[in-house]
């Protein structure tokens, strides 16, 4: 899979499927119809409400089906849905990266001693992975399973990871395995334990959903360097939209 163009189709699939896993584990409703995943639910503010899954979807469509009262979102792998004429606010465009199946090169910078990186296996771990991934994010701490519901353990696709020192967690990522690549979401480390080579050991830990398959993701600014020092490269912006 080298093509930009099955990289980007393969790509919206995999994050509306990773949406989709999640939501339903809240128990939102979610839909996926002309062209498009989205949920008519009003949803926590890390979700889009709807993601294009093909060339051309209507904006007109998701505009129609996104009715809830307050702020929603959108996002389009292409860039053509014309939302910003549907009454949706343009946000920005973000840059995918995408790494090939392949040995990673060693880390410049080793984890701290003592790092144990554990699959989370049941509800009180997953409270704990949320609470960590909103420290990790500068966010508040949300009441448990308000973005990822336990059922979402029973989801083969998903392999969610925590980073442990001393019985701490400081340290989360997410593999998500769809549409031929794995997704590689929610990497996130404490700030007091950042540049240490923790989000590196987390990343990989995420590509291990299945390593024979390519993997992507979306970079901060920030984080762009250490996944380009991992061999992630650029292939495509997604676009997104907001309705205040």
């Amino acid at each position: 899979m080298t093509s930009a163009a099955t990289l980007v189709a393969a790509t919206a699939a995999n994050i509306s499927g990773w949406h989709d896993a999640n939501l339903r584990s809240l128990g939102h409703t979610t839909e996926w119809t002309d062209g498009a995943w989205l949920t008519p639910d009003a949803v926590p503010s890390i979700f889009f409400s709807a993601i294009a899954t093909r060339p051309g979807a209507s904006g007109a469509h998701i505009a129609g089906r996104l009715r809830q009262v307050g702020w929603v979102s959108a996002y389009d792998p292409w860039s053509d849905t014309g939302l910003d004429e549907l009454g949706f606010q343009f946000e920005g465009d973000h840059a995918w990266m995408v790494r090939q199946p392949g040995p990673l090169a060693s880390p410049a910078v080793g984890p701290p001693p003592g790092l144990i990186v554990e699959p989370v296996r049941d509800a009180g771990e997953l409270s704990d992975f949320e609470a960590a991934a909103a420290v990790g994010f500068g966010s508040l701490v949300p009441a448990p399973f308000t973005w990822h519901g336990p059922p979402l353990l029973d989801d083969a696709r998903m392999h969610l990871w925590r980073g442990r020192i001393d019985g701490h967690t400081v340290a989360v990522s997410m593999g998500f395995v769809e549409a031929g690549v794995v997704g590689v979401y929610g990497v996130a480390t404490h700030p007091e334990w950042r540049r240490q080579g923790i989000g590196t050991v987390m990343t990989c830990r995420a590509l291990l959903a299945d390593p024979s398959l390519p993997a992507v993701l979306q970079p901060s600014a920030m984080a762009e360097p250490l996944y380009a020092s991992l061999g992630f490269r650029r292939f495509a912006t997604f676009r997104s939209w907001s309705r205040p």
